[in-house]
């Protein structure tokens, strides 16, 4: 058993919510008061799924990346909250802060592609640049046995080498023009749209998807609290989407 106080404390230490962008909602989702944690659910999101996962497992938080709640609430009336309120489990969320802090979810996600001693640029940026070229259809096939994909979306796909590559965990597609600015090769990332992928020039973009690039967060937490005594589940998730 281990007070609550004390783990929310480590994750706030590593990812503080001052750094989290203004529209973004980390923190407390619900917070019933409970002051002492047995067992935490560890997620991306935060489901009805998730949720009965951790009824399941008799657990009295859950921490996730995604936060529950983005805007104003008027009413609470999904049934997964409302369950959760039921069997006294507690929501926290670390999301922006969390991307952006250091060994946090992009830095994780780039380290587990094999780069290290990363480079920052536009705060949710990190990135690397090689003294030589690289084999590109060699990252290709390292990144689909680390996310575990048969196949990965590729745009500029006729690429042979790289000498500098980037990394943004989740949807970073917005920084694809100020990438190309700075003269990047390959920028790995989520939730690529068509007409960004239409607009993109010399840059070769991957895009796991927004699941893939992020799954990585439940490692983070466990790092976080590993001298913690709890126990630790990681809910069962999957993509939102299937390839049938």
């Amino acid at each position: 058993m281990e007070q609550v106080s004390k783990i929310i404390k480590k994750i706030e230490e590593f990812a503080p919510l001052s750094t989290m962008q203004k529209w973004d909602n980390s923190g407390w989702q619900i917070n019933l008061g409970i002051s002492e944690v047995n067992r935490i659910m560890l997620a991306l999101d935060v489901t009805a799924s998730t949720v009965d996962e951790a009824i399941e497992k008799k657990c009295d938080l859950i921490i996730s990346h995604h936060p529950v709640f983005f805007n104003p609430i008027k009413s609470i009336d999904s049934q997964f909250i409302i369950n959760a309120i039921k069997n006294n489990i507690q929501i926290y969320s670390a999301h922006t802060n969390l991307d952006i802090a250091q060994g946090g979810v992009t830095e994780y996600l780039a380290e587990r592609c094999g780069f290290t001693e990363l480079d920052t640029a536009f705060e949710f940026i990190k990135y690397k640049q090689f003294d030589k070229e690289k084999n590109f259809s060699k990252l290709v096939s390292t990144l689909k046995t680390i996310f575990c994909l048969p196949s990965i979306r590729v745009v500029n796909s006729q690429r042979k080498t790289y000498s500098s590559i980037a990394f943004c965990s989740g949807s970073g597609a917005e920084f694809i023009p100020d990438l190309e600015k700075i003269g990047i090769d390959v920028f790995v990332t989520g939730d690529l749209k068509h007409h960004q992928a239409l607009n993109a020039k010399n840059m070769t973009i991957i895009d796991p998807g927004h699941f893939y690039s992020e799954r990585f967060v439940v490692d983070i937490f466990k790092n976080i609290l590993k001298d913690e005594d709890v126990e630790f589940f990681t809910a069962s998730e999957k993509p939102a989407w299937e390839l049938i």
